[in-house]
């Protein structure tokens, strides 16, 4: 997981949003292996391990499929940028296919670990519940069927930036602020239309204005 992603990662436990304060054990350059996680709200307490998030034990990615990277490249309409896309389950197992399409960073959300890493990943998450990432931290995301119900999806819409997309099974029930553009049997391709509310930014008054 690159350093820069901390920035992103967010306390999952149910309070107000809090960045994670991080202990480092072991890095390589700007790649984080091995550190401590803890909230300082809750004081809930995670780790980086092997350069992965571990939140929760992870879900099973859904069945295979057979994901076009072509197709999936085009269904999340993101060509360039700084903001990553998730691709979590089996979307995961076409992120090389896609790195050499769309040169996008990607995040990837409970992939297997014999998934074909591509140079463009900054980071992987394992969780079971909410994803620990803050508002408007992802370009889009595509969620396989283990990962596109209640908190899980909520979550990532949150995280999704506003005009981002997000793919997801035909089934999902999507939650208020996504507006459905194009679907089929299988797959639905939405729209992020509202910005969630995040951390309260803190500014400092001068001393003539505090009273």
């Amino acid at each position: 997981m690159l350093r820069d992603l901390l920035d992103a990662l967010r306390c999952p436990r149910p309070h107000d949003e809090s960045w994670l304060v991080a202990m480092v054990q072991r890095a390589e350059g700007a790649e984080l292996l091995d550190a401590d996680l803890a909230c300082p709200v809750c004081g809930a307490e995670f780790v980086i391990h092997e350069g992965i998030a571990r939140f929760d034990p992870p879900v099973a990615p859904a069945p295979a499929m057979a994901v076009e990277a072509v197709r999936l490249a085009a269904l999340l309409g993101v060509t360039e940028g700084q903001q990553p896309v998730l691709l979590a389950g089996v979307y995961a197992d076409a992120g090389a296919a896609l790195a050499e399409l769309v040169p996008v960073p990607q995040l990837w959300l409970n992939a297997r670990r014999t998934a074909p890493r591509p140079a463009t990943l900054v980071g992987a998450l394992e969780v079971r519940g909410r994803v620990p990432l803050g508002v408007e931290t992802l370009a889009g995301a595509a969620l396989d069927g283990a990962h596109s119900d209640g908190p899980m999806l909520d979550s990532v819409v949150r995280a999704v930036r506003r005009g981002g997309r997000l793919v997801a099974p035909a089934a999902a029930l999507l939650p208020a602020g996504v507006q459905t553009v194009a679907h089929d049997a299988h797959e639905l391709v939405a729209d992020v239309t509202t910005r969630a509310s995040g951390l309260v930014e803190l500014r400092r008054r001068a001393p003539d204005q505090v009273g």
